[in-house]
């Protein structure tokens, strides 16, 4: 009886948990990816920015506030 006691608290305790990590996307005209941005958890302030070439070619990738 103790054991199904202590299961059910086990599974209650880890059905609490939610995610608190948000990220946001941004897209330009051409519905390119430009911009990432996350907020919460261990990646909070982390944010990419995507350029492209004349041919929609993805060429450059800079993340800022990467965590150390």
């Amino acid at each position: 009886m103790k054991f199904f006691v202590a299961l059910g608290i086990a599974a209650l305790a880890a059905s609490a948990v939610q995610a608190a990590e948000t990220i946001t996307y941004n897209y330009d005209a051409k519905g390119r990816l430009v911009r990432v941005e996350h907020s919460g958890s261990v990646n909070n302030g982390v944010k990419s920015t995507h350029t492209y070439d004349k041919a929609d070619n993805r060429k450059r990738v800079q993340v800022t506030g990467a965590p150390s």
